[in-house]
């Protein structure tokens, strides 16, 4: 018996030594940052996948079938500006990013309780009012937090090791974002009260997922910008960096356009009619088939460079735009959806680089106007969409088209910008 307890109590001690040389700072600052940052994205990806997705499902209960599902996710996305503006100006104020961080982060997440409470709020006005104004608000925190983030963790991380670090890390968080839709099946398909099933979902992601991602989170060793960025209050980007936020501009306009009615064409009576289970399975599918691929591209990224996996992904997703509008069948409904994650995949990561490579001489100034152009670009394409719909009575196969046009409008000028920087590049080589 004394023997038996000996043993068990050094597996606990050898364990404990395990989880203390991960979680704890050690002397290796790149390794333990990518450690605790790839495990904190992993209950993170657990969390949003029982948030984020069901929006849209929540408004369409909230409000009914004619939900404007546009601006619900459009206007949102409007107090970006600000966000990044004071994220910006309190990211050269502070000495300690990770603090500013994890309370930012905090509230965003918070915010998810009003929101899902408001099935107990009577009157479709003050409903659909209060969900916009909870929405922005948590739209603002996570904006503010995910800049600040973007600043502490990856600027840790080398430039040489970036790709495959990233690469890794959303392979990990996409493979644990199917135990969030996994749950949120087991909730809808257990709970036939859809008011309760939502209540349970959002809470579980909120409560239990988001306070695990946190707490690690807060593990991580605080990172101080640069006193050369800091003190930086002006500083141009360069040529390669405008050009690519303006293709971000245009990609994400038409981008942002698809998502939200993709989502109503999966739940909405006039089209497919599916019920939250399905809708869940649909974007159980989408994350196996980003996760699948991450790997892949993170290797091909490597090689080809990200130019050019953007190039391949950008095609895939407009692909997959293409096809859901003439899709009738449940069924068949996955061939667009599996398109569409291996094009998330390798654009996700390839384009996230890409900014990260093309911002080095102004993170600070970069980052901040990176993230302030997609999130207009992604708050205007729905609303845009949404205004199309009202006004020119147009359908979803009409909002499809235009944004694919503007994803291919945005495609042809990421060419002839990267041919127009190698033309002045090799004439300034000349001279």
């Amino acid at each position: 018996m004394g023997v038996k307890s000996m043993k068990t109590k050094a597996n606990r001690s050898y364990i404990y030594r395990k989880i203390r040389d991960y979680t704890v700072s050690s002397d290796d600052i790149i390794k333990t940052t990518a450690n605790l940052s790839v495990t904190d994205g992993l209950f993170w990806s657990i969390y949003s996948s029982l948030t984020t997705p069901f929006v849209i499902p929540l408004s369409i209960f909230l409000l009914g079938q004619s939900a404007p599902v546009g601006y619900i996710t459009g206007f949102p996305v409007l107090v970006v500006p600000l966000a990044q503006y004071l994220s910006r100006y309190f990211s050269r104020k502070v000495k300690d990013l990770k603090k500013l961080t994890v309370y930012t982060t905090l509230l965003d997440r918070l915010l998810w309780l009003p929101v899902v409470f408001l099935v107990f709020v009577h009157g479709l006005l003050l409903t659909y009012l209060l969900l916009i104004i909870l929405l922005s608000a948590r739209t603002f925190f996570a904006s503010f937090s995910g800049t600040t983030w973007t600043l502490w963790v990856p600027g840790v991380i080398p430039a040489r090791k970036r790709s495959s670090y990233f690469a890794f890390r959303n392979f990990v968080m996409k493979v644990f974002s199917l135990v969030g839709y996994a749950l949120a099946l087991g909730i809808f398909l257990g709970i036939t009260d859809e008011e309760i099933a939502f209540i349970v979902v959002f809470l579980s992601g909120a409560l239990i997922f988001s306070s695990v991602s946190l707490f690690i989170m807060t593990r991580i060793s605080p990172y101080s910008i640069p006193d050369s960025e800091r003190t930086t209050t002006r500083k141009k980007w360069t040529r390669t960096f405008s050009y690519f936020v303006i293709f971000s501009l245009v990609w994400n306009l038409g981008y942002s356009m698809v998502m939200p009615y993709f989502q109503l064409y999966l739940v909405s009576p006039q089209y497919l009619n599916q019920s939250e289970s399905f809708y869940t399975i649909v974007y159980v599918v989408i994350a196996v088939s980003f996760i699948a691929s991450q790997i892949f591209w993170g290797k091909l990224a490597n090689k080809l460079g990200n130019f050019k996996v953007i190039l391949i992904n950008s095609f895939i997703i407009i692909l997959s735009a293409l096809l859901i509008p003439f899709i009738h069948s449940p069924s068949l409904i996955f061939i667009p959806s599996i398109l569409y994650g291996v094009g998330q995949s390798g654009l996700t990561l390839s384009m996230f680089n890409e900014m990260l490579g093309r911002s080095e001489s102004s993170r600070i100034n970069s980052i901040s106007m990176y993230n302030l152009v997609q999130s207009i670009s992604v708050g205007l394409g729905p609303i845009f969409a949404n205004f199309l719909i009202e006004i020119f009575d147009v359908d979803i196969h009409f909002i499809f088209e235009v944004s694919i046009g503007f994803m291919f409008s945005s495609i042809l000028y990421f060419v002839l910008s990267d041919l127009r920087i190698k033309k002045i590049d090799k004439e300034l080589s000349l001279d």
